[in-house]
């Protein structure tokens, strides 16, 4: 037991120091985080971590990091803990207990300015990033003077909502770091460990980036084919999210829509859709070999649809060329009622199976 206990005791110490190696990388599971990668620099440490739920399925990534801030020829230390979900999009940030953020001349952050670097973090398009620190810079002299944390008066004019005052060089170090390499790290091992499941999961999830990326990634694999992950992207046109819907529907393959089952289902999303899809879809429609029950509806339609979309119904219906004769006699009575006459005479004239009574009218209309 005592014999066990010694090499147990070896194996801890042996684990904390390769951990506390400059630039190790490797995966330990510490409770419900996974080490994915550490660095230590002079200006920079930290370590990066994995999340995972209580059934092991990722999370996120949060990273420790610890970066010196420097102002007026003092540098302060900064602890703080970055979170990103598992594409490497910045969420939020949290303070570890017993440290402080801090501005000029050791202010401690208060609860405005924490609500203001969060805003400022999660700008994407912030102006910091069409900046070098030298060019917010001042002279150390000019920074002391001031109390503007060493930023020059015409920049500070110019980003002034991109940073807290007092604390520029904080706000620029911390912007960058959470969208800098660590980001494109936690991007990278989810791309470097997507699984069907993973892209399920993230059609499933509601939470769009991961949408989005998903959708790209099945389409580009090809693997539309499967089931459970074309379900699982159609359901996403009956969800709330307008524009992603609008964005699948033009991706999506014909081939997902080959079915008489998937153009009724199509038919009925559209029906139950914001005018928006519905205009989409009916974009959709005008690309398909459709089945006889759609084109059915497609002219019943016309009569209930408004004019824009009475132009989406006439533009779908002129790319079929295999109408039954029901359908062909339809068109007939629209066209000897006068309505839409040139499409519905196009229409026909197009049939690859032309019943011989309308043929025979058309030749006489032309007569």
């Amino acid at each position: 037991m005592e014999h066990n206990s010694k090499y147990l005791t070896y194996g801890l110490i042996l684990l904390l120091l390769t951990l506390s190696l400059p630039g190790f990388q490797g995966n330990v599971k510490l409770d419900n985080k996974v080490l994915i990668e550490s660095l230590e620099t002079d200006s920079l440490r930290y370590d990066m971590y994995l999340l995972e739920d209580d059934s092991g399925q990722p999370e996120g990534f949060m990273a420790e990091i610890f970066t010196p801030v420097c102002h007026t020829n003092e540098c302060y230390p900064v602890y703080v803990n970055f979170y990103w979900d598992l594409l490497g999009n910045y969420e939020r940030y949290e303070v570890p207990e017993g440290e402080l953020l801090t501005k000029l001349d050791h202010v401690p952050f208060d609860a405005s300015d924490h609500g203001k670097l969060q805003e400022i973090l999660s700008n994407e398009n912030s102006l910091l990033k069409d900046y070098k620190i030298e060019e917010l810079v001042g002279s150390t002299q000019t920074a002391a003077a001031n109390g503007v944390d060493a930023v020059t008066g015409a920049t500070l004019k110019t980003i002034q909502n991109e940073v807290i005052y007092g604390a520029v060089y904080s706000c620029y170090t911390l912007w960058y770091l959470a969208r800098g390499n660590m980001a494109a790290t936690a991007k990278a091992h989810t791309v470097e460990n997507s699984s069907r499941e993973q892209l399920l999961k993230f059609l499933e999830s509601g939470h769009y980036p991961y949408q989005y990326w998903a959708i790209e990634k099945v389409l580009t694999k090809g693997t539309q084919k499967d089931e459970k992950l074309s379900t699982a992207m159609l359901q996403i046109l009956e969800g709330d999210n307008i524009f992603l819907a609008a964005h699948l529907i033009k991706v999506l393959p014909l081939e997902v829509f080959s079915t008489l089952e998937r153009q009724v289902w199509l038919w009925e999303t559209l029906e139950n859709s914001q005018y928006r899809l519905q205009m989409d879809i009916f974009d959709k429609l005008k690309e398909l070999a459709l089945y006889p029950e759609i084109q059915n509806k497609l002219l019943i339609g016309l009569n209930e649809a408004n004019p824009a979309q009475q132009r989406k119904l006439l533009a779908a219906l002129q790319n079929q060329s295999n109408l039954n004769n029901a359908q062909q006699f339809l068109a007939l009575e629209y066209l000897q009622a006068g309505k839409w006459a040139p499409e519905m005479t196009e229409l026909l004239k197009t049939q690859e199976n032309l019943d011989k009574k309308i043929k025979k009218q058309l030749n006489t209309q032309n007569k």
